[in-house]
């Protein structure tokens, strides 16, 4: 009895998936709050676990990890840093989708709760949203059906009128898209990948449909690119991490490089067409402007679509460098 209950246990280890065992959500460490952040374990690919650590980390507490001395909460909790009140009440992992890491944080924002969702591809650590999952077409259809429940739910009278604010959330399942109507009992709107193919992007159809090659998100929003660097000051590599763009192609970027573990921001960055451009600047009292603060990072993508290459300047050090997604 032992040995078959030993065989079927030892199948099972055999025909599952060995990744479940070596990636895993825990609890930032060190943190004497009682506030509650994840921190992503992959032992097998240690390069997602990089990216995903950094992109949370540099998103919600404002610096790279084990880039802090007391707590991991300190800048977000530091008044002259950021002027809202945050607090982190829990997060949890939703495991719907054998290519996705979907984290949930739920926080207070200024006393309000707030649930925040975060998409990860598995298979590269890429970030996305849900309309990175949609061609041009896609995006209308979606809208589409989403009006088009709202307008149902007017009729049966669970929303007031078709202007009232409808607060939506999304579960990527393994075979559909789930859109939650947030403080509306039992209305979801459920859409399969198989109808929804024609209006996936090529990211989209590549996530939910198996395939041996991967394709990555195109976007620059929220993406992590790194270039290595071979000066007189020895081999180093250097990390930026671009935040959300918006329609005016003004963005957040972080640069840090691995000899110093520690994040800076520019102070302006644009992101636009095929080029990518951070400078830092400071407050010149006596000339009564703002002054170029010998930082600066300013790329162009190759005509290959292979990288992005440019130069990154740090003080009076100048290095010409090709920056890719990893």
């Amino acid at each position: 009895m032992y040995y078959k209950k030993f065989l079927i246990f030892s199948l099972l280890l055999l025909f599952s998936n060995g990744d479940v065992f070596s990636q895993e959500l825990i609890e930032i460490k060190p943190n004497n709050t009682s506030h509650k952040f994840p921190f992503l374990k992959y032992q097998n690919k240690p390069d997602i676990q990089e990216k995903v650590n950094a992109f949370l980390q540099l998103k919600y507490l404002l610096h790279l990890p084990n880039d802090y001395k007391n707590n991991p909460f300190e800048k977000v909790f530091n008044r002259e840093i950021v002027a809202n009140d945050y607090e982190f009440i829990n997060w949890k992992q939703r495991k719907l989708n054998d290519n996705i890491i979907c984290i949930q944080l739920d926080q207070k924002l200024n006393g309000k709760s707030v649930i925040y969702l975060e998409h990860f591809d598995k298979r590269t650590g890429d970030f996305f949203d849900l309309y990175d999952l949609f061609n041009n077409n896609g995006k209308q259809k979606l809208h589409e059906e989403i009006s088009k429940k709202i307008k149902q739910l007017v009729d049966i009278g669970k929303v007031p009128s078709l202007q009232h604010n409808v607060n939506i959330s999304y579960r990527l399942l393994e075979e559909q898209l789930e859109i939650v109507f947030i403080k509306i009992t039992n209305e979801k709107l459920i859409l399969t990948y198989d109808a929804l193919k024609p209006f996936l992007s090529a990211f989209g159809k590549n996530l939910f449909f198996p395939s041996e090659d991967i394709i990555r998100r195109p976007d620059l929003s929220n993406k992590l690119l790194r270039a290595e660097s071979d000066s007189f000051m020895g081999k180093d590599i250097y990390h930026i991490l671009i935040l959300k763009v918006a329609t005016d192609g003004k963005t957040k970027i972080y640069k840090w490089r691995d000899k110093r573990k520690k994040a800076d921001k520019y102070t302006e960055a644009f992101v636009k067409n095929d080029s990518i451009k951070a400078d830092d600047f400071v407050w010149d009292s006596l000339q009564e402007k703002k002054v170029h603060a010998m930082n600066k990072l300013h790329l162009k993508r190759l005509d290959n679509d292979s990288g992005w290459k440019g130069e990154i300047q740090s003080g009076s050090m100048v290095q010409y460098l090709t920056f890719k997604e990893y």
